[in-house]
């Protein structure tokens, strides 16, 4: 029997003044129970610098809390009902539904002014979509800003004039102050923070919540619940009236396709034994469309699916939908997609995407774009073809360009038609980009040709997935046996036995030619040659495993003549690009002619300072003698600013220019300038060094660079009483929406190459958040090896814990480049 509870809570003050909450009320239940409180840091916690969209919605502030649970660590968590997943993982189950505060959001300013009063150009804080619709609908003229951080965190924005207004939960307020009144130790400051502000409650009828906002719920593992005394206070703690409306509302969530991000909003209320419910939805992304049901309170679940299907058929008819591409990612080789493809991933406002398709081809997406990973795979399927069809649905219902990327051609062994027919059925746009298919251009990389005028002049394409029809098979083995021409298995691997007895059996020559071939048009692609009876044991030998394609016929006897892939000093090998875009492009070109496959995967980016900023000092450049640039993004950025600022070239007339090192050197040269000084050693101590000795003693130096760059220039020149000014001309972020993708293509790379120490530090956060050991290792020593573009950088890799191999004695692309030929040559 449970003495003591042990209750999980995320750390910010709300999420542990409402953790007090319950906690109070099993004492009232059970005075004599011992409870123990114990905070826990969640992802969304952690990540405050991206949207919640980018990086995984709502679970991303309940995962930890739930592991928490299963671990048997705590026996109960805490949840903010809204912020609780549709789906409660295997063993969890909701305990109970403590109580429904305030739920009204509020309108927060320093002012007082009202919303509808707010003047034209008003920037309003909010991280939601929801709100952000409705606040337009009550006064078009205001602007609304993205905003992330904790209750404390938004407020001290708006008290330092980042916003004019922000919206905030009304629940989570007075939570917080009834707490401060109860427990003033937890009080951070001197007087009453939450009294610098004024405050508009925003009622129903203007401005509906989100659903279960409010709520407290409490969830609890389905093991402890057999605990009779844990069972009984669960179901003391539950109050029926707020149980009912966070049904309805779930159901109404699960049926309408929302999430945290999503146009979606409710609310519902008891009157007597009637239920009433009033929901909202945005299919485009940007007209809200409202409704409102009533039916018994035993019908809440029946009550919000009605809704939802009230409200999608409305949106079907009143709001325009987005547009779903089913593109064609090729075969495996990220060159092989096609140019209307490219446009489309660079364009999408989602990607869907699969096992099958490049990873490399990821980093051409837009930083905003909202990347998931569909992951259908044989034998492990990350997603159901139901979900991957609702997903699709729900993209698009939002108004959003959704680009389905697909392995190969979509209608090929794709399943794309399924798709289309679905889009189709809820007249929702879509268009095909065909692709290139594994079923031709595996075996051409293998120097197979599928057709040869004195060889074969048909050929078939036939899935190893076949689908039997009773008991009989869905594929004709004799007519196949038959046929003089190329016969061409997809993703038959797993069947190859089966497939080659059945093609022998029903007349094939046992001495035909066969191939198999692993992981075509990469570098792990592996051809074994043998006959049609025969290939099953060669294969066996090799190795193989899926995905592979099998070729029956006797255009297979010229691949040994016709094999036309050069073994170069990476051929074979799969290499991890981790800098910013613009650096592993040029990194991916250096290493393809090396015969390496790069999987580009900025794991970077970079966001300009504001405007301000830039532009004074932009506008004084001319008061600098030296202008000093420590990477190719700084420079590019420079020049762009001076084009937005429209500031004439010509106030560079008198300037010199200094670089770091010659990729920093060729992006300036990509403007019309050249450097007037650059270290033999490409670091920043020996820029510092150097440069010194080229001034004159009045000249002034203007370094424009990261925000988190190294401040060896800054010491060297205060040490030497050089004058200068540091800005900051812009902050390098970390990509999350990348964390999944890199786990799993760390299970096949050879080498990680690292460019900086910014894309070390994001490695490192992304391997230690919570790393998903099934879809890759977070321990990076079991993963590829590292290679460092100098010292520096080797430097930072060491000091996050990472084992480097090797570093480059040239500390530029192509020496990244020549070490791992080098290494190569050493194995």
């Amino acid at each position: 029997m449970i003495e003591k509870i042990r209750i999980g809570t995320r750390k910010s003050l709300l999420a542990q003044a409402q953790t007090r909450i319950v906690a109070e009320k099993i004492k009232e239940i059970v005075p004599e129970i011992e409870i123990e409180i114990l905070p826990i840091m969640t992802e969304g916690d952690a990540r405050l610098d991206k949207s919640l969209g980018s990086f995984g919605g709502k679970g991303v502030f309940t995962k930890e809390l739930e592991q928490a649970l299963l671990d048997g660590r705590i026996h109960m968590a805490v949840h903010s009902a809204k912020d609780m997943p549709m789906d409660f993982p295997k063993g969890l189950t909701l305990g109970a539904v403590v109580e429904r505060a305030e739920w009204e959001d509020m309108i927060v300013t320093r002012d007082g002014k009202p919303l509808r009063e707010m003047a034209p150009g008003t920037v309003v804080g909010t991280g939601s979509l929801r709100r952000s619709l409705q606040l337009r609908m009550l006064n078009p003229g205001i602007q609304t800003k993205e905003i992330r951080g904790n209750v404390q965190t938004r407020l001290q924005k708006l008290e330092e004039g980042q916003y004019d207004a922000i919206v905030l939960a009304r629940a989570g307020i007075e939570r917080l102050r009834r707490d401060l009144q109860k427990y003033p130790e937890n009080k951070e400051g001197n007087g009453d923070f939450y009294s610098r502000f004024q405050y508009e409650i925003l009622s129903e009828k203007d401005f509906l919540p989100a659903a279960g906002q409010a709520i407290l719920a409490v969830e609890v593992s389905e093991k402890t619940l057999k605990d009779e005394r844990f069972a009984e206070i669960c179901r003391k703690l539950n109050r029926k009236e707020a149980e009912c409306q966070l049904l309805a509302e779930r159901s109404f969530l699960r049926h309408i396709g929302g999430g945290c991000n999503a146009p979606v909003s409710a609310f519902s209320w008891l009157d007597g034994g009637v239920l009433h419910m009033r929901g909202g939805f945005a299919a485009d992304g940007r007209h809200m469309i409202f409704d409102e049901v009533r039916a018994v309170a035993a019908d809440a679940e029946k009550t919000g699916k009605e809704l939802a299907e009230r409200l999608r058929t409305g949106a079907l008819h009143q709001a325009s939908r987005g547009k779903v591409f089913l593109v064609g990612a090729g075969p495996g080789d990220a060159g092989l997609i096609t140019v209307k493809g490219l446009w489309c991933i660079r364009h999408a406002d989602v990607l869907v995407y699969d096992y099958l398709a490049s990873n490399a081809l990821l980093n051409e997406a837009s930083e905003d774009a909202e990347l998931i990973y569909a992951g259908k795979r044989s034998g492990h399927h990350h997603m159901s073809q139901e979900e991957i069809q609702e997903i699709l649905l729900e993209k698009a219902f939002e108004g959003k360009m959704v680009v389905r990327l697909k392995g190969g051609d979509p209608f090929i062994f794709g399943r794309g038609g399924e798709e289309a027919l679905v889009l189709e059925a809820a007249e929702i746009p879509f268009e095909i980009v065909p692709g290139v298919s594994s079923a031709y251009s595996v075996p051409a990389y293998a120097g197979i040709p599928v057709t040869h005028r004195a060889l074969a002049s048909q050929v078939h394409f036939i899935t190893g997935h076949e689908q039997a029809q009773g008991d009989t098979s869905a594929i004709s083995y004799a007519g196949l046996a038959k046929y003089d021409g190329t016969l061409v298995f997809l993703m038959g691997i797993k069947r190859l036995p089966e497939i080659c007895e059945a093609l022998i059996e029903n007349g094939k020559d046992k001495y035909t030619p066969a191939a198999v071939i692993q992981s075509g048009t990469t570098s792990r692609q592996q051809t074994v040659v043998a006959t049609l009876e025969t290939i099953d044991e060669a294969c066996k030998m090799a190795q193989i495993k899926p995905p592979g394609i099998l070729i029956v016929g006797d255009v297979v006897s010229l691949s040994e003549k016709l094999d036309w892939r050069p073994e170069l000093p990476l051929t074979g090998k799969q290499v991890l690009l981790t800098g910013t875009r613009e650096l592993v492009r040029k990194q991916h070109l250096s290493l393809l002619a090396k015969g390496a496959e790069a999987i580009d995967l900025s794991l970077i980016y970079t966001e300009p300072a504001d405007d301000e900023e830039l532009a004074e000092a932009i506008r004084n450049v001319s008061a600098y003698s030296w202008l000093v640039f420590t990477s190719s993004n700084g420079v590019a950025l420079f020049f762009e600013s001076m084009k937005k600022f429209e500031i004439d070239y010509r106030r560079l007339a008198c300037l010199k220019f200094a670089v770091v090192g010659p990729g920093t050197g060729d992006m300036l040269k990509k403007y019309g300038f050249s450097a007037d000084y650059m270290p033999e050693s490409y670091t920043s101590e020996s820029l510092a060094g150097g440069l010194a000795r080229q001034m004159g003693p009045m000249e002034k130096v203007l370094i424009f660079r990261a925000k988190e760059g190294s401040k060896s220039l800054n010491q060297y020149f205060d040490a030497q009483g050089i004058g200068y000014n540091d800005v900051a001309a812009y902050t390098t972020r970390t990509d999350w929406r990348k964390r999944d993708l890199l786990l799993r293509s760390m299970k096949d790379a050879d080498y990680m190459t690292f460019a900086s120490g910014s894309a070390v530090r994001a490695f490192a956060e992304m391997t230690a958040v919570g790393a998903d050991r099934e879809d890759g290792a977070a321990d990076a020593d079991a993963g590829p090896e590292i290679i460092c573009i100098g010292p520096v950088t080797a430097k930072a890799a060491q000091d996050a814990g990472l084992t480097v191999t090797a570093v480059a004695e040239d500390y530029t692309i192509e020496g990244l480049t020549e070490c791992l030929c080098q290494l190569q040559n050493r194995e």
